[in-house]
């Protein structure tokens, strides 16, 4: 498995959740756990666009694709990311 290492600018709420959420499941808030939470987060959103994916194709149903220019992160607006990975 390769490794990558992401600089992600969280607001407070937020970090106290994914803290909340690595107590929850891995009974701790180390830097290890809440690496854990935010693989899960990605991992999810990956499995849901992938099924969503797959389901068109059998249905024949009509879905949009998401398209981001090379950078989406700016300093105007560092929690785009945030909100694609835990948007409801």
């Amino acid at each position: 498995m390769e490794m990558i290492e992401l600089d992600i600018g969280m607001d407070n709420n937020l970090i106290a959740k994914t803290r909340e959420l690595a107590v929850r499941y891995f009974g701790d808030d180390s830097e290890v756990s809440l690496a854990q939470v935010l693989e899960m987060a990605f991992m999810m959103r990956f499995l849901w666009s992938r099924s969503v994916k797959q389901g068109q194709q059998e249905t024949g149903e009509a879905v949009s694709t998401c398209e981001f220019p090379e950078s989406t992160v700016k300093q105007e607006n560092n929690c785009s990311m945030q909100n694609w990975l835990f948007r409801r």
